[in-house]
Parts: C-alpha cells; sequence; structure tokens
C-alpha cells in the first residue's frame, strides 16, 4: 500500500501542486525535468490559485507517480492527476487509510 511517507518529496510535490493548483505536466526527453504548467489561461493565476512548489518535476518524480497510476496521459505530451492519484491525495488530506483489500 502506498502511503505519504512512501512518497519522495518531489512526487508529493507534484501531486499536490496537480490537484490544488490545477496543473499538468508537459513530458521533456527522459532524465530532464518536466514542465509543470496551470490548465487555465489566465495573467493572475498565481494571484487566485497560489503558486506551485516548481515550475517543473524531476524525472523521478514523474516515473514514480506514473508506476503507481497517479498521473495519466492525455495526449503524447501532456499527464493529469489520475482518479487513482486524485483519491490518493484526498485520503491523505483527510487523514484516512483506504480499507485492507
Amino acid at each position: 500500500m502506498v502511503t505519504p511517507e512512501t512518497l519522495s518529496v518531489g512526487a508529493q510535490h507534484a501531486l499536490e501542486d496537480m490537484v490544488e493548483l490545477k496543473m499538468y505536466l508537459l513530458s521533456q526527453l527522459q532524465q530532464m525535468p518536466w514542465l509543470l504548467l496551470p490548465r487555465t489561461r489566465t495573467e493572475s493565476f498565481e494571484m487566485k490559485m497560489g503558486s506551485p512548489h516548481s515550475t517543473s518535476v524531476e524525472w523521478s518524480a514523474v516515473n514514480e507517480l506514473s508506476d503507481l497510476e497517479f498521473i495519466e496521459a492525455t495526449s503524447n505530451r501532456t499527464f493529469v492527476v489520475s482518479n487513482s492519484g486524485l483519491q490518493f491525495y484526498q485520503r491523505q488530506r483527510s487523514g484516512t487509510s483506504p480499507s485492507p483489500e
């Protein structure tokens, strides 16, 4: 079972930003940081939503989120939070654990 403690800090921050700030990842060459971009195109994005932990995510954190199926491709270069990633994040924020299977 995945717990917040088993996720790297980079993966935790990326997941938080993608959920809370409604952001997506833009893929880059392998082993390069991926860009973290807002899903909306407004000039006052940071004023309304706050600022992300970073504007890029290390490849290792992206790989971790992908392996756990917390992100999913919406095209050949863009990735968003998956349903399982959103559920994990919501459980983490509420402090509840999933029931054992």
